[in-house]
């Protein structure tokens, strides 16, 4: 059984001697001692387990979660640091520490905890400090393989010498954890079976934040809920597979909601060739590059809700050359976007509000203080069925652009409020550069397939 939050404080305050009977903690440690089950389960100090003590003791730990998982029992480990690595969950594993004081530290260069191919193990309670020691790219603090159900809550993962939290072919609930201090990322999912990650803090990440990504296209249906990402930095540099708060690659059926971002170095949420991936109710402030992504080979996206504010660009939905098509942008708020240099970006990038290309409606959207266009519709022939109606778009360059490059177009610009677009408040373009008049104002044989009505301009 799981230690209620009352049995937690009582270990605080007694110790863990509380949670079990008083002969089994009197005889702890003897040679030939009995081992007691208590009320709540094993205690780890049965076995061995000294905290403080500088030697390695993972052969201890060990032991003592074989023992607990024979009984399918709790192991529990009371405050203090202990040195351990490579110590593997067995089947059942719930391992049970007292947050914020029971803290796992590497030994050597390795994962600290390792779950392979098993069904179920859960912990509550760890701490688990890389120490900042190198380890491979995909190396984590803790790393699963084929696990079934892998339930992590109020855990502590510090200094991680890459990545706090790697996943493989893995399902379960990541919740009310603290990531911080990673050379690469805190959470790196590959082909996940279902995922929830929710009321997270991540802070002070090498090069992503969250991370759920796959070998092939597919169907995950996992949830990134109610996290808070601060301070993402991109080390590796590149042009969009670092610095991001929240990545998909790949992974389809996402619902990414409710998370305050900030800081981060490109993007707040990017997503890349994820198909039914919804994007809702987010906050974020401050990065460096575009706030809001779905990129490539996409269909379906659904981008609601969201308030961001200080980037180089609001929300791209892009890449009709690779399939990327499909999508809603709606009701989100959009301020401040500057076009200006990304870290280590040698050219300028942005100065949107939203960037959108194929098969998308745009509607009740507020864009305010795009330093070059508030909405741009197309680029090139990148320009198919577009139904831009009922925005708000304040204080811009241009208010609506539209590409005038493809033979064939079809897009409706219609009951916008365009106010203070000191270009103009809807003009064709092509590859960038104006071409028409402004379209309120009169029809351009030029943008021709283009209805543009009733638009408020100011």
């Amino acid at each position: 059984m799981d230690v209620s939050r009352r049995s937690l404080l009582t270990t605080a305050l007694f110790g863990t001697g509380a949670l079990i009977g008083g002969p089994a903690w009197a005889q702890a440690g003897k040679p030939g001692a009995a081992l007691a089950l208590g009320t709540f389960g094993l205690e780890a100090s049965q076995f061995g387990l000294r905290p403080g003590a500088t030697d390695d003791q993972s052969k201890l730990l060990q032991n003592a979660l074989v023992e607990a998982a024979k009984r399918s029992a709790p192991l529990i480990v009371a405050p203090g640091r202990y040195r351990i690595a490579n110590v593997v969950l067995p089947e059942g594993a719930r391992l049970i520490g007292v947050p914020g004081a029971t803290q796992f530290v590497a030994a050597q260069a390795a994962p600290l905890l390792v779950a392979r191919r098993i069904k179920r193990a859960a912990a509550s309670g760890i701490g688990l400090d890389g120490l900042d020691i190198r380890v491979g790219q995909r190396d984590g603090l803790l790393a699963a393989d084929e696990v079934a159900e892998l339930s992590l809550s109020d855990c502590d993962f510090a200094n991680a010498g890459s990545v706090g939290l790697v996943l493989n072919r893995t399902a379960g609930r990541i919740e009310t954890n603290r990531f911080h201090s990673m050379r690469e990322a805190a959470l790196f999912s590959l082909d996940s079976r279902g995922l929830t990650i929710e009321g997270n803090q991540v802070e002070d990440c090498g090069n992503n934040g969250i991370q759920l990504w796959r070998t092939q296209p597919g169907d995950e249906q996992s949830l990134i809920r109610g996290n808070r990402l601060n301070r993402i930095r991109s080390d590796a540099g590149g042009d969009g597979p670092n610095g991001n708060g929240i990545s998909l690659f790949k992974a389809g059926g996402v619902i990414i909601e409710g998370n305050t971002l900030r800081d981060c170095a490109l993007t707040f949420i990017r997503n890349n060739s994820g198909s039914g991936v919804q994007i809702i109710g987010n906050q974020g402030k401050r990065c460096g590059e575009t706030a809001l992504y779905s990129e490539f080979a996409f269909e379906g996206a659904i981008i609601s809700n969201n308030l961001v504010e200080d980037c180089a660009q609001g929300a791209n939905i892009t890449n009709l050359d690779h399939g990327g098509r499909l999508s809603v942008f709606a009701n989100n708020i959009i301020r401040n976007a500057q076009k200006g240099f990304a870290p280590k970006g040698k050219e300028p990038v942005g100065g949107m509000g939203v960037h959108i290309e194929a098969e998308a409606a745009i509607t009740g959207n507020v864009i305010e203080g795009a330093s070059d266009i508030g909405i741009s519709l197309g680029w090139s022939w990148g320009m198919r069925n577009l139904a831009c109606t009922g925005n708000m778009v304040r204080k811009t360059g241009i208010g609506i652009s539209v590409s005038v490059v493809p033979k064939e177009r079809n897009a409706l610009i219609a009951n916008n409020i365009i106010a203070e677009a000191r270009l103009g408040a809807v003009l064709g373009t092509e590859f960038g550069k104006v071409v028409t008049g402004d379209l309120t104002q009169g029809i351009d044989k030029r943008a021709s397939g283009i209805k543009v009505e009733n638009n408020a301009v100011s």
